[in-house]
């Protein structure tokens, strides 16, 4: 029916202008549907429908303490935090309980205390497994006891243990994804080793996140969340968010499902770096507040996939972008009644170098600055003027690299401008992008003085029919090209590696001696060179008679594998050892040796 409706319009405005409209039974739908009020392509219609007042976005990896701690959702894999729910002693041991997303998520990954990652070992398969840390210094004394947020978990076995009659089987906490943690008391002398921070040493966690619907996969039942799996693809984190009754509360049936099949068979498709991997085309990691406004959400989504949603012909939202796509209309001379034209952007009026910044996994998913896009040439003439593009929910500096390029060409087009047509230019509704060829003089030789393929950022209909308005910007297919050969910059500087605990090597060797000197008694440890040229050695002893006493520091030797400590007291035992630390992180101690102080001659 609304194509007929459409069909007719048309013929009636031709009947009374006196002029020849073509357009295609796509175009006469979209007439008749829409009543010839106003149609738009191109631009991200819907995000201009979610603007709510909602608060932006704050950083997930801290730990916070709150009565009523922010609701926060995960795509990807990422590093969070966590708002804590519990926090209190027990039995000589720190308990905190920490929900890290308000959804499910697939799994928890890695544990960082303070800035590293802490080795663990499975002990039990309580909750949903837990988890003891092996290496030094929280080697034993730290413990995590995880629980992925399903809709029916049941309470944590380690709290109903810790807090019997305070925590019940009714402290489910259904939905939510959580850890509780385990503290243990340590030795006085130890606390400031194994806990620098004490109560408050940080916790960070790297998960990945929320299981969501691939609309490719056939096993993937939409109205069944079980079948969901864990995905990093851009398409099947928007579309997610799209639906989600804590994201934008689409329906599903005003979702164009077959766009977001493509978009995902893009998205997945690998591309090449120059160190000979790959990659997939775009990934999404990052995380959401439930009170932020959806369109601040998406657009941080859409930015990792150079997306945007639109409203196609039957009125479905759909996801485009991410690549070229060859023109099937051309919007030709004969068909423009006015234009305003601008060769290129004026180069006072737009930016010469575009910082980027992305969030790198191997710098804890912080921000982390790409080398900037620029125009030297520009620069030259007028000076830097910046520009910069915050991906923060990117994960790679190479994808990073690639959106940059496709921005700066967007927002440098050969061709932009605005044009007045006839009713014949709504064959371009509904199209990624059209061929517009346009000649002042007229379609003359040697050809028109604009020949450009071009996006269409605004299109409307004339309140009185007569015709479209709409505006244009030129895009080159050479703008998703690339060569990681020669346009793949070179990867940021990351923080200073941090060897794990195991890396930093114990001391071997290690002999301790007596030395007297005027009749007085000194100890001398030594030990074998490090294999590694980065250590340092940290040599320790104290009185082991009685076995109390706080270890204290000895006095290092020039030649750096061996130090001294002294007058010891006659008659006495005291006990030595040593350990290497490199760019922070301790080895475990040596092997302890003892020494009895005899001062007979």
């Amino acid at each position: 029916m609304a194509e007929t409706i459409g069909f007719a319009i048309v013929s009636a405005l031709a009947t009374a202008t006196g002029t020849a409209i073509t357009v295609s039974a796509t175009t006469a739908s979209v007439i008749g549907s829409l009543a010839i009020t106003t149609a738009s392509v191109g631009a991200n219609l819907l995000i201009s429908s979610l603007n709510q007042p909602k608060p932006r976005n704050e950083t997930q990896q801290s730990v916070l303490n709150q009565a009523i701690g922010p609701r926060v959702g995960v795509y990807g894999r990422t590093i969070v935090g966590g708002s804590r729910f519990l926090f209190e002693t027990r039995n000589g041991a720190l308990m905190q309980g920490i929900v890290l997303a308000a959804h499910g998520i697939d799994a928890i990954e890695k544990y960082l205390i303070g800035d590293r990652y802490a080795q663990v070992v499975q002990i039990s398969t309580d909750g949903d497994g837990r988890w003891q840390v092996t290496d030094f210094p929280q080697i034993n004394v730290v413990s995590y006891e995880n629980h992925l947020g399903a809709d029916g978990q049941a309470a944590s076995p380690y709290l109903l243990g810790q807090f019997p009659g305070i925590w019940t089987s009714e402290h489910r906490l259904r939905g939510l994804a959580y850890v509780a943690v385990q503290f243990l008391g340590v030795k006085r002398e130890e606390q400031q080793l194994v806990y620098p921070q004490s109560y408050a040493t940080p916790l960070r966690f790297l998960i990945r996140g929320k299981k969501v619907w691939d609309p490719t996969n056939p096993a993937h039942n939409p109205d069944d969340k079980s079948t969901f799996g864990f995905s990093e693809i851009a398409a099947d984190c928007i579309l997610d968010y799209l639906l989600s009754a804590d994201g934008a509360r689409f329906r599903r049936s005003k979702i164009d499902i077959a766009s977001f099949q493509d978009a995902h068979n893009l998205h997945a498709e690998t591309v090449a770096r120059k160190d000979g991997s790959t990659e997939f085309r775009y990934r999404l990691s990052g995380t959401y507040r439930f009170d932020e406004a959806p369109k601040d959400v998406l657009t941080r989504m859409l930015a990792t996939c150079d997306g945007r949603l639109v409203r196609g012909p039957t009125g479905l939202i759909g996801l485009r972008g991410g690549r070229y796509i060859a023109p099937t209309v051309t919007i030709a001379t004969r068909s423009i009644v006015r234009a305003s034209l601008a060769q290129g952007n004026d180069r006072l009026d737009t930016y010469n170098r575009l910082k980027v910044s992305y969030s790198d996994p191997d710098a804890y998913y912080q921000p982390t600055e790409l080398q900037a896009r620029q125009d030297t040439a520009s620069q030259a003439q007028i000076g830097v003027v910046d520009e910069a593009i915050d991906l923060a929910m990117v994960p790679s500096w190479t994808q990073a690299a690639r959106l940059a390029k496709i921005k700066y060409a967007r927002d440098h087009p050969a061709w932009k401008g605005t044009l007045a047509t006839d009713l014949s230019a709504l064959n371009a509704m509904g199209e990624d992008t059209v061929r517009i060829t346009y000649d002042p003089l007229g379609e003359v030789d040697p050809g028109p003085m604009m020949d450009t393929v071009a996006e269409l950022p605004a299109f409307g209909l004339r309140a009185d029919m007569s015709g479209c308005d709409l505006s244009f910007s030129a895009i080159d297919s050479a703008a998703y090209a690339w060569n990681p050969a020669t346009e793949e910059p070179p990867r940021p500087a990351l923080p200073t590696y941090v060897p794990p605990i195991n890396d930093v090597p114990i001391p071997s060797g290690v002999n301790v001696s007596q030395s007297l000197r005027s009749g007085q008694a000194y100890a001398v440890l030594a030990w074998n060179a490090s294999p590694r040229p980065d250590t340092t050695p940290q040599p320790q002893y104290r009185n082991n008679t009685g076995d109390d006493g706080d270890y204290v520091g000895m006095t290092i030797r020039s030649d750096g594998q061996s130090a001294e400590a002294g007058p010891l007291t006659n008659g006495q035992t005291y006990r030595f050892r040593v350990r290497f630390v490199a760019g922070g992180t301790p080895s475990a101690w040596s092997n302890a040796v003892t020494l009895l102080i005899d001062t007979t001659p």
